[in-house]
């Protein structure tokens, strides 16, 4: 199984930096690390490139207006970039009964809720603000009833590599994906020109995760757009407003 320092070398080697016989010396192996790592931080912020979502639950404490999310937060996960769905369940009944929220409100809908304390005794919306170094999940109203819990549904990014031996575990594509990125990434530092094979491979593997992790998602729309100008509504059968 390949190893950081494995992709390192390899993707010295594509760029010529290295011979294929010979090994990285210690500071060019750290310094390829360390750019490595640059490049899954920046991957964490496009959607696909990440290739799977994580269901977290986490106590809804009563009549608490704000939720730290993120490592030791009141939920406890890595901060996340994306959040795509939050639930609320009531752990009352057995089994447990999970609840949508539906759809997180946007800034402009949370700056524009004129009570931000309401209470009530569930929830009905969320919103999520990304702060650093914890983001900030907000229930709305906030809910006075116990015995309920998050249900946070949120990407799970590839995580940075601490050490040189660490082993890489991956699905199939992304060795090859983040080795030619790597290596295109490197070639300015070590005065290098990546080949257009290089460059096209980078762009192609990329594009190959992008496509891979792709979901299949519900269509949706705004509300409003089922209303003519009119006031009426349009009938598919006859091509008509009424």
């Amino acid at each position: 199984m390949a190893t950081a320092l494995d992709l390192c070398e390899s993707a010295l080697k594509e760029i010529g930096a290295l011979a294929a016989s010979e090994t990285a010396p210690a500071g060019e192996a750290n310094d390829a690390l360390a750019q490595l790592n640059r490049f899954i931080d920046v991957l964490a912020t496009e959607p696909g490139s990440i290739f799977y979502r994580t269901r977290t639950l986490a106590t809804l404490t009563a009549n608490q207006a704000s939720f730290t999310v993120g490592t030791g937060g009141n939920i406890n996960i890595p901060r996340p970039v994306f959040i795509h769905h939050v639930n609320y369940v009531d752990t009352t009944p057995s089994p447990d009964v999970e609840i949508p929220l539906g759809d997180g409100l946007t800034e402009d809908e949370y700056a524009g809720l004129v009570v931000k304390a309401l209470t009530s005794t569930r929830p009905s919306r969320w919103y999520y603000s990304p702060t650093y170094p914890l983001g900030t999940l907000y229930p709305w109203p906030i809910p006075s009833d116990s015995g309920l819990q998050w249900a946070v549904y949120h990407s799970s990014a590839v995580s940075q590599f601490a050490a040189l031996g660490d082993t890489v575990s991956l699905p199939p594509a992304y060795e090859e994906m983040l080795v030619k990125n790597l290596a295109v990434l490197l070639a300015p530092q070590f005065e290098k020109q990546p080949s257009p094979l290089t460059l096209k491979a980078a762009v192609e593997s990329l594009s190959n995760i992008r496509r891979a992790n792709t979901r299949r998602s519900e269509m949706s729309f705004e509300a409003a757009s089922l209303i003519s100008g009119g006031g009426g509504f349009y009938d598919i059968r006859t091509d008509t407003y009424r």
